[in-house]
């Protein structure tokens, strides 16, 4: 008699053990879905970041090469040091104003920092995302004597990114 009514007050307990395993395995599926989701997030910003500094690197090593040096002293050039600098004033985070440098190779460096052709046209799957004029930064300094401090940096905001990712390199021309 005991046991008949054991097996009655046990009567859909089964049940609810299944239910809390499922919402238990749910509740595991949907974090590894998040954790999915934000580690995308990050190989995005990852990737963006390296581009970023590819991009920096191959303008300061064209700098490098094409900035004239005085034949005698080997110096460089105050006015093509100068004529380097593009955006050079800073508004607020990532949104930079000022004259744009007209030098070559900083014209076209924007160019491709923003996935544009020569002329101008978007190449697709090129340049990174979001980068406009203000958001692309050359500051050239040489207030110390014999020391040619370059800062490049460059802002980009992607489509699902709440506020803009920076980079910036200081480099020394010679």
């Amino acid at each position: 008699m005991r046991n008949r009514a054991m097996r009655r007050f046990q009567h859909g307990v089964f049940l609810i053990e299944v239910l809390v395993a499922i919402t238990i395995f749910a509740i595991g599926i949907l974090a590894m879905i998040s954790m999915q989701a934000v580690s995308i997030a990050a190989q995005n910003d990852s990737q963006y970041r390296a581009e970023a500094e590819h991009l920096i690197d191959q303008l300061t090593s064209q700098m490098r090469l094409n900035v004239g040096h005085d034949p005698t002293t080997g110096t460089l050039l105050a006015a093509d040091f100068t004529a380097l600098a593009h955006q050079a004033t800073t508004d607020a985070r990532c949104s930079f104003s000022g004259a744009a440098s007209a030098n070559a190779i900083v014209t076209d460096w924007v160019k491709t920092v923003k996935g544009q052709d020569s002329g101008g046209n978007a190449i697709v799957g090129k340049g990174l995302p979001g980068v406009t004029d203000a958001r692309l930064q050359v500051l050239a300094n040489s207030s110390v004597a014999g020391i040619n401090q370059v800062r490049v940096t460059i802002c980009w905001q992607g489509a699902n990114d709440k506020a803009a990712h920076s980079h910036s390199v200081v480099a020394y021309l010679d």
